[in-house]
């Protein structure tokens, strides 16, 4: 299989801020993702990690100055695509190098519009500096084992975007994605997927794969048919729930939820980023369940509130780091410490009554917030 093969009739997890961690990818190769993109990891971020593999989970870790900079294991390791976040071609290839051994490819993020990206020269402001947007990819294609990729979001002016993709075509990438919004639309702006048409054109036979608006398994067929696309990404139908990805159709959203905590766990995952990501499953944010989520300061209680606090005791409990969970580092009780409340968290197996702290995190809090300060997870 040539590089270039492996970009095409798929169905991948796309590049999400802080949801794209390990849980999330292995869940999704669990239930028919080709490829799973990681999150952003910016380049200084990542050089001068070490590489450290923890035996009892099997995680590689790698690890700078007491903190996960980006965690792999080897279920991934033909399937990952490490994407970064550069806007420099000599500190690009130095953080390529750290984890080429590790992933499966290498992409660039040209496309993400949020401002600690831009405020970097990163992510979208690479779009309007081709010159330099190039460089970064030509220094990589050269000097990297890997395939290199590159992700964009079209110009207003279509002209203007397929003058960029030919020049990011010539630079030996060996597939592109495209957003099909705008840098400053949003996602409740519809994606505009006749956009990829041209470009598709322009670029035959290279890879391109659709990225924007994709919810449901049924959309890859249709956006392949009217784009002409390659392949076909999903961001938020993944976090809304991960079996999309299931050709039988998706699971119910809760108990995936389970399979989800339990995954994290087991890979002794940061458990603010596990908080973050399984808040984005739950359709009823009114439902007892989500409020015990919503209030758990530990796996422990995250667990209790789920009606698995079973599973934590007789196999997570031993997995999980104190780097991942500090509050269990800190031996915190909520229940001498802080008022608390009694909440009786059911599920299908069953109910068991929970002593929570009334602590939430705000699902659109900003990624250089929570994660980066308490896990180190890189946005």
């Amino acid at each position: 299989m040539t590089f270039e093969d492996r970009y095409r009739n798929g169905f991948f997890l796309a590049p999400m801020v802080r949801v794209g961690t390990l849980p999330l990818r292995l869940l999704s190769l669990r239930y028919g993702a080709d490829l799973v993109w990681t999150n952003e990891t910016i380049d200084k971020k990542i050089i001068g990690s070490e590489r450290v593999v923890n035996e009892n989970t099997g995680v590689v870790e790698f690890i700078k100055d007491g903190k996960d900079t980006f965690t792999t294991h080897l279920d991934e390791k033909h399937k990952v695509i490490f994407q970064l976040g550069t806007a420099d071609p000599t500190l690009a290839l130095a953080a390529a190098k750290v984890v080429e051994q590790d992933v499966a490819g290498i992409d660039l993020n040209c496309g993400c519009p949020k401002k600690f990206s831009i405020q970097g020269g990163m992510g979208a402001a690479l779009l309007k500096k081709p010159d330099q947007l190039c460089a970064i990819l030509d220094m990589l294609v050269k000097n990297i084992s890997k395939p290199v990729t590159c992700k964009i979001r079209v110009f207003d002016d279509e002209e203007e975007t397929l003058t960029l993709v030919r020049r990011i075509a010539a630079t030996g990438i060996a597939a592109l994605t495209v957003h099909c919004r705008t840098r400053d639309m949003r996602p409740r702006d519809k994606a505009m997927w006749h956009r990829l048409n041209s470009i598709v054109d322009e670029l035959a036979p290279l890879p391109v794969i659709l990225n924007g608006d994709v919810f449901l398994y049924d959309d890859v067929q249709r956006a392949r048919e009217s784009t002409g696309a390659t392949s076909v990404m999903t961001a938020r139908g993944a976090a809304a729930n991960p079996s999309i990805f299931r050709a039988e159709g998706t699971l119910p959203v809760l108990d995936v939820a389970v399979e989800y905590v339990k995954s994290a766990v087991r890979l002794s995952n940061c458990f603010g980023n596990t908080k973050y990501t399984i808040l984005q499953m739950y359709p009823d944010q009114k439902s007892v369940q989500y409020r015990g989520l919503q209030r758990s300061r530990c796996y422990e209680q995250m667990c209790t509130a789920m009606g698995i606090a079973d599973f934590y005791h007789s196999e997570g409990s031993r997995l999980i780091s104190d780097r991942a969970d500090p509050a269990r580092a800190k031996n915190l009780s909520t229940k001498r410490q802080h008022p608390s409340i009694s909440v009786k968290a059911t599920t299908g197996s069953g109910s068991s009554d929970a002593q929570l702290e009334d602590v939430a995190l705000d699902p659109e809090e900003s990624p250089t917030k929570r994660t980066r300060a308490e896990c180190g997870t890189a946005a």
